[in-house]
């Protein structure tokens, strides 16, 4: 070795400092000039990571996670069993994100992503041995208060979110006046809105609502303003000044959204048998597989095929009311069994006596059929004991909010 270096010091000059090398008369002094000459070498670069390619997987109606992952040669089992702490990967849904990535000159998938909801990624990564691992991400939030208010002139769903509402506060909104204003039938052009709540922000995403603190709703000649309250076991509530909650016992829709196509009429003219029938319930007309929830606490009397009613679910209900849900695609629930407001009852769909798909409702009143979207409804309890002090604060600090946007 020091021969070597003896050699090939001429070549070094460069890179050890000419007079430096020069002034160095012995091996000892030339090899602590090239040492020291080494040290002041800019380190060489970390290699570059491997390319990473994603490929997003669409997901179809009624495609399997187990279906999917083994188009890429993925074991669907071990994937479901590491996100299983999180997610159940048997449930993906079709409105959902999912991708696989490899890493260049890696033949096989190294990750899978799923997006769990707007706020929560599942990311599955290969690990040694093929032992699948799973974690999940989620976004931070700043927040800070904020306020939206619209006017509705075509639909709720199309003002809101010009207004810069998303998909989730809209329903969230519908579902805190649901007791007083069925939304398919009832809202009418010129209704206003004004929402009071927390705003959360996070890079590269559009800012959303959090909570929501207050809300105020002209329609017609009527005016709700609400405040939201976390009652002692939890629930979420919503009240007026006075304490008087807006939930009751009974929804006035079956559907979340949709549209009514032939009201309570006793002379109604058919459009199948082609004579005059009494139409004893409301239709609504929805999209097949619309989601149908029952408007109140009950046991269900019937489930099953009721001729021109196709597949038919009747509830009774306390109080001597009644309810029943015609024309269904599908029966979610079982004779006899006692079922919770807004649970699914069945789906829309055009069985039996039907020219297309829609909901035909009717609800009864001790033995005779009424008019379930003009029949006025019992009342729900008021505030809770011992929450009035908490409710003031509240109405305190959220209604002057209320005002101001109202006023604006």
């Amino acid at each position: 070795m020091p021969v070597i270096l003896v050699v090939t010091g001429a070549a070094l000059l460069a890179a050890a400092g000419g007079a430096a090398w020069q002034g160095a008369t012995t091996l000892e002094q030339r090899v602590a000039v090239y040492d020291r000459a080494e040290l002041r070498r800019p380190p060489e670069p970390d290699p570059l990571p491997p390319d990473r390619v994603v490929q997003p997987v669409r997901i179809r109606r009624g495609a399997t996670f187990g279906t999917l992952m083994s188009a890429y040669g993925l074991p669907p089992n071990a994937l479901r069993e590491a996100a299983l702490p999180f997610y159940d990967l048997s449930k993906i849904r079709s409105d959902r994100s999912l991708s696989v990535a490899w890493l260049d000159g890696d033949p096989a998938p190294v990750q899978v992503v799923y997006d769990i909801d707007e706020d929560h990624t599942l990311i599955l990564d290969r690990g040694e041995g093929d032992a699948w691992t799973a974690h999940v991400d989620e976004v931070t939030y700043t927040s800070e208060p904020g306020e939206r208010a619209f006017v509705i002139e075509r639909s709720l769903w199309q003002d809101g979110l010009d207004a810069g509402l998303r998909p989730m506060d809209l329903v969230r909104l519908a579902q805190i006046f649901e007791y007083e204003v069925d939304f398919n039938t009832e809202l009418k052009a010129g209704a206003r809105l004004a929402v009071v709540g927390q705003i959360l922000s996070a890079p590269d995403r559009d800012p959303r609502f959090g909570d929501i603190d207050a809300v105020r709703m002209q329609n017609g000649d009527k005016t709700w303003t609400v405040v939201r309250h976390v009652n002692p076991d939890g629930t979420e509530g919503w009240y007026q000044r006075d304490g008087t909650s807006l939930r009751r016992p009974f929804l006035r829709s079956p559907l979340e959204f949709s549209r009514v196509t032939s009201g309570f009429n006793p002379r109604r003219f058919h459009p199948v048998l082609k004579r005059r029938r009494p139409h004893n319930g409301t239709d609504f007309g929805a999209p097949t597989g619309t989601p149908v929830r029952v408007v109140a606490d009950g046991v269900v009397e019937r489930a099953g095929w009721a001729g021109g009613h196709g597949r038919f679910v009747k509830v009774v209900h306390e109080g001597g009311y009644a309810t029943s849900y015609s024309h269904l695609s599908s029966i979610s629930v079982k004779r006899g069994q006692r079922v919770t407001q807004g649970v699914l009852v069945g789906r829309v769909g055009a069985t039996g006596l039907a020219t297309g798909p829609h909901l035909h409702f009717q609800m009864w009143k001790n033995g005779s059929y009424v008019d379930p979207m003009k029949t006025k409804l019992p009342n729900q309890a008021p505030l809770p004991k011992g929450e009035k002090a908490a409710f003031e604060a509240e109405c305190a600090e959220h209604l002057p909010r209320i005002e101001q946007v109202w006023g604006e």
